[in-house]
């Protein structure tokens, strides 16, 4: 038996015009007919108007990634009474949004493996907006299911989320990042990633695999590492890192490679004297 006691909402916009929304966006879990999630979340950062270094929590920009955590749940429920029809997104308001991409996240609690990180729910490539103007969109989106897969699950590409905060220092980022994947000896994924990593900011990102792999290849032999390739160092808050059953489209197996919720791997800088050029993300094992 698996409790969920803690969720994360992740969602990237289209990256069109007007397809952004200020208004927030309401998750809720339905098991045997009663929500037992009935929450509310931004996802995205804006400045509160004109005054420095004031932010509110609300919607996304067009093209804009959002993770938002619901911290723990004041009902954890049981991972097994999900159905495809448990999960629903939905709007507050009628600056309609069009999603590109939704996930929910969520950490389960068991005897043999507690804290574990998985995906719950899914939804790729929609095509629908929402809003609640019945001329503009939908009120709320389905999103169903995803596996957890296992050990053996052949992974296709991988999915990272990432997300720096704010703080008082400086945690943001103009260098660019590395993400390697090593499985069964040798490396199937190195993407460098030259976005900027701004604070207040989450991204999403699909990744080519050169060689599909098994978690049980990454057990065996295998890493996930995080590099920096300059100065500035940076101090992310979230990373996740899943594999996907399927080359494109929707996935129905998404089995968690590395999660790190709460960043505590320091900071990433290639000057020594700010932090460590590189860190192994811990295997979900």
């Amino acid at each position: 038996m698996a409790i969920v006691d803690n969720l994360w909402l992740a969602a990237l916009t289209k990256d069109e015009e007007d397809a952004g929304s200020d208004d927030r966006f309401n998750l809720t879990v339905n098991i045997d007919g009663i929500d037992v999630v009935a929450r509310d979340f931004g996802i995205g950062w804006r400045m509160a108007g004109q005054v420095p270094n004031r932010f509110l929590r609300t919607g996304l920009l067009d093209g804009q990634a959002g993770i938002e955590s619901s911290n723990v749940l004041n009902t954890p429920f049981e991972s097994a009474g999900l159905t495809h029809s448990s999960v629903r997104v939905g709007i507050r308001g009628d600056d309609a949004w069009a999603p590109e991409h939704v996930l929910l996240i969520g950490r389960t609690q068991s005897s043999f493996k507690p804290g574990q990180i998985l995906a719950l729910a899914m939804e790729t490539e929609i095509s629908s907006w929402l809003s609640a103007d019945s001329d503009e969109g939908h009120l709320t989106l389905r999103l169903r299911l995803v596996s957890p897969g296992s050990s053996g699950t052949l992974i296709q590409r991988v999915l990272l989320l990432i997300y720096t905060d704010a703080g008082d220092e400086d945690v943001q980022t103009e260098s660019s990042i590395e993400l390697q994947i090593a499985a069964g000896g040798g490396i199937v994924l190195s993407q460098t990633i030259t976005d900027d990593l701004d604070q207040l900011t989450a991204r999403w990102y699909f990744l080519d695999v050169t060689t599909p792999f098994t978690q049980a290849d990454m057990v065996a032999n295998g890493s996930i590492s995080l590099r920096i390739l300059g100065t500035d160092a940076w101090l992310p808050k979230t990373i996740f890192v899943f594999g996907l059953d399927t080359a494109s489209g929707r996935p129905n197996e998404v089995v968690t490679l590395a999660s790190v919720p709460e960043w505590d791997l320091g900071w990433l800088s290639t000057d020594l004297n700010e932090g460590s050029p590189s860190v192994q993300l811990p295997l979900n094992v």
